[in-house]
């Protein structure tokens, strides 16, 4: 990789953002506070945008967010959002995404944030390394580019998948690290999809669970 960080995932940074354009500016460079960030939800959405930013030790509140993040890292951070999910006066739900490009999370927590595919959170390209997922709420979430190393499960999962390559069906798919994660304290639910070579052996799981590929 010619010495870029492996969070970078054989790529290099884009030299603008992928993702559709902000109403706000662009978070770049050392981030070390946020202002005036709700924890209630509002109209319309706040939005927060990090690009190429350096994030550490801040607390985000997602509840009234529309996240985006590309070519980010972030250390040591809290994410929040409150248990119940609403819908704002436009119908509209907290949501975005973690890794439209590649960014890496380590050491940060995640609580009570709902993961879900369509009106909540997507864990995208990320990579997480020695994080805590703290009851969050894995609700139709699929994951197939995410990368996860020694990171902790606590509460529930249910409604979601997991995949081991980018692809479950290309036989050029890009293999995801993902080893080392304890989910001795996750509450398993059989609507869960290990899939796409998902490596197994690797994780440690509740006592009397044993999990099956799904294929």
């Amino acid at each position: 990789m010619n010495g870029d960080p492996a969070w970078w995932r054989g790529e290099s940074p884009s030299a603008a953002p992928r993702g559709s354009a902000a109403p706000g500016p662009l978070l770049k460079g050392p981030v070390t506070r946020l202002d005036g960030v709700t924890t209630t939800l509002g109209d319309p959405l706040q939005d927060l945008y990090f690009f190429g930013a350096q994030v550490s030790g801040i607390e985000v509140w997602l509840t009234g967010v529309h996240l985006r993040v590309e070519w980010s890292e972030f250390d040591q951070c809290h994410f929040r959002q409150r248990s119940r999910p609403v819908l704002n006066s436009d119908g509209v739900a907290a949501q975005g995404c973690f890794g439209i490009s590649p960014s890496v999370y380590r050491g940060c927590t995640f609580e009570g944030v709902r993961f879900k595919i369509l009106g909540g959170f997507t864990t995208g390209r990320a990579t997480f390394e020695g994080c805590t997922f703290l009851n969050c709420r894995w609700e139709g979430h699929f994951a197939y580019e995410t990368q996860l190393i020694g990171c902790r499960f606590v509460g529930r999962i249910n409604g979601c998948a997991w995949g081991g390559e980018s692809s479950p069906t290309n036989a050029a798919a890009r293999r995801n690290l993902i080893t080392g994660n304890d989910f001795s304290r996750a509450r398993i639910t059989e609507n869960v999809g290990w899939r796409a070579a998902f490596p197994l052996s690797d994780q440690v799981w509740p006592v009397g669970y044993v999990p099956v590929p799904d294929r």
